[in-house]
C-alpha cells in the first residue's frame, strides 16, 4: 500500500457519496453548528461545567429543567484527539431532550498539548463526575456515546478494569447502561508516519496500552448489565469499517450484550451523527428504545 493510500484509508472524508472532501467537512461544521445555537437559544442548558484545571475540560448540560431521574446520554466527540470540541457534539440534543434525556457534551484537551493517554484519563474524570452527579440524583440510567476518535474514548471506559473497580465501589457503575461505539478509531499502529501522527507523536507503550483490538484482556472481568452498540456507515472508509468489526468481535469476550451494526442507505462518516437529529433515523431509534428499556436485551 502506498503512503497515499493509506492516508486515504485514514480520511473518511474521501469516502462519502454526498460531497467532496472539502465541502463535506465545511457542511459538517455548519450543520452542526446551527444545531448548537439553535438549542442554546431555545433548550435550558448549564455550559461548561469544569471537571478539570484547564480550559477544555469542561462539558454542557442540555435539558437541565428535566426532572432529576431523567435518563442521561453523554457523547464525546471526535476529530483523531486533536480536533474538534464539545461544541461539535449537540446533534442528539434536539431529539433526546425532547424525549426526556439529558445530553451532556463533553469537551477534553487536545494533542499536541498534551498525550491520548491524558486525554483518556480526562474522559474517566469527566464521566466520573457525571456519574457522581447522577448518583446523587436518584438518574435513571446513563448512556456513553462516542463518535470517530470519541468512539475510542468512549471504548476506553471498557477496557480499564482499575476504573471500573473504583466506579463499582464507589456504587455508580450500576448507572452505566451502555456504551454506543459510532465510526471509531480502536487500533492506533496504522496511524503511525501518517500526518494524523504529526499531532499525536504516539510512542509504543501508547499504541500498545490503547490499541483495544489487540488489547490483551485475559484478566479482565466480564463486563454484565451494560449492552454495548457498535456500529459505522457503509460508506465510511473502508479501515474504519473494519475497525468496528474488530472492535465488536473484541467486545464479546468481554461484554455480555454487544451488537453490531452496519448501517445501509449511503450512511457516511458525518452523517452517521448528523441523522441522530431525525427522530426516525434507525441509530437514534435504537438508542432511544435502549435508554428507556435498558434491562431488555434486543
Amino acid at each position: 500500500m502506498t503512503d497515499l493510500e493509506k492516508e486515504k484509508l485514514l480520511h473518511p472524508s474521501k469516502w462519502n457519496k454526498r460531497f467532496d472532501g472539502p465541502t463535506l467537512l465545511s457542511y459538517y461544521i455548519d450543520f452542526v453548528n446551527e444545531i448548537t445555537q439553535n438549542v442554546r437559544k431555545t433548550l435550558k442548558c448549564e455550559l461548561d461545567v469544569p471537571y478539570g484545571t484547564t480550559e477544555r475540560t469542561k462539558y454542557d448540560v442540555y435539558g437541565v429543567d428535566l426532572p432529576k431521574d431523567s435518563p442521561i446520554f453523554v457523547f464525546i466527540h471526535g476529530g483523531y484527539w486533536r480536533e474538534g470540541d464539545k461544541e461539535l457534539a449537540t446533534f442528539a440534543v434536539p431529539v433526546f431532550v425532547r424525549k426526556g434525556i439529558k445530553v451532556i457534551t463533553i469537551g477534553y484537551d487536545l494533542c499536541p498539548n498534551v498525550k491520548l493517554g491524558d486525554i483518556i484519563s480526562q474522559i474517566k474524570t469527566a464521566i466520573e463526575h457525571v456519574l457522581k452527579d447522577a448518583f446523587s440524583l436518584g438518574c435513571r440510567n446513563i448512556w456513553v456515546a462516542g463518535h470517530s476518535a470519541g468512539a475510542h474514548l468512549a471504548a476506553s471506559l471498557l477496557f480499564d478494569q482499575l476504573w471500573l473497580d473504583k466506579m463499582m465501589k464507589q456504587g455508580y457503575l450500576n448507572l452505566l447502561k451502555g456504551i454506543v461505539l459510532i465510526s471509531g478509531v480502536y487500533s492506533l499502529e496504522p496511524l503511525l508516519h501518517t500526518s494524523i501522527d504529526t499531532d499525536l507523536k504516539l510512542a509504543k507503550h501508547e499504541i500498545d496500552t490503547y490499541s483495544f483490538t489487540t488489547l490483551d484482556i485475559k484478566n479482565n472481568a466480564p463486563i454484565q448489565g451494560l449492552k454495548v452498540i457498535v456500529t459505522v456507515g457503509e460508506c465510511d472508509s473502508p479501515w474504519f469499517i473494519d475497525q468496528s468489526r474488530e472492535c465488536a468481535q473484541k467486545l464479546v469476550s468481554l461484554v455480555d450484550n454487544v451488537q453490531y451494526v452496519l448501517l445501509r442507505d449511503n450512511i457516511d462518516h458525518f452523517d452517521i451523527v448528523e441523522k441522530l437529529t431525525n427522530e426516525e433515523f434507525i441509530l437514534t431509534k435504537m438508542i432511544l428504545y435502549n435508554v428507556f428499556n435498558e434491562t431488555v436485551n434486543v
